[in-house]
């Protein structure tokens, strides 16, 4: 969205620290959803998500182009480098139970182990950030660094081996 990058734009060229906290009231949301549907707990993406608002902050007034895509790119960065970890950690201790995620649990579940078993890591960003909290293909290919037809060519993909899994084994 560009009205969002304008605010990080202003509180680079002028300070204004309202500007930047209208950045974080618009996007934290956003961000939060799509870590917590990669998989990260609900605790766990605050903390990815205050993580790379602070990174953001360190980076985004050397080239303020594109302030979004570059805080979705840290997250994800941060929450494959926190599932690295914890998967190191597994090895060690059996997997704790997953967080209620809100709605119903058995087709929220569903969907989620469909969206992991049938996609590949593009392809899940891809459809998080497009149908689930509703970021352009254009936002997504900046974000993830993909041309804007590969993005558009693999939401497609993705989401047509989605409905016909989700038709197959339904919730």
């Amino acid at each position: 969205m560009a009205a969002t990058d304008a605010l990080v734009r202003r509180w680079c060229r002028e300070g204004d620290e309202e500007a930047f906290a209208a950045f974080y009231r618009a996007e934290a949301p956003r961000l939060w959803k799509l870590l917590v549907a990669r998989g990260a707990d609900p605790e766990t993406a605050y903390d990815l998500l205050a993580e790379a608002f602070l990174r953001l902050t360190r980076t985004a007034c050397r080239d303020p182009s594109a302030p979004r895509a570059l805080l979705y790119r840290i997250a994800l960065n941060l929450l494959v480098d926190h599932q690295r970890r914890q998967a190191t950690a597994r090895r060690l201790a059996p997997d704790p139970p997953e967080a209620a995620t809100g709605g119903d649990p058995a087709e929220h579940e569903a969907l989620r182990r469909l969206v992991r078993e049938r996609l590949d890591g593009d392809e899940q960003d891809i459809v998080l950030m497009r149908y689930w909290i509703g970021m352009t293909h254009r936002e997504i290919a900046a974000a993830l660094g993909l041309p804007e037809g590969t993005v558009r060519r693999k939401a497609a993909e993705a989401l047509a081996r989605l409905r016909a899994a989700w038709r197959e084994c339904g919730p």
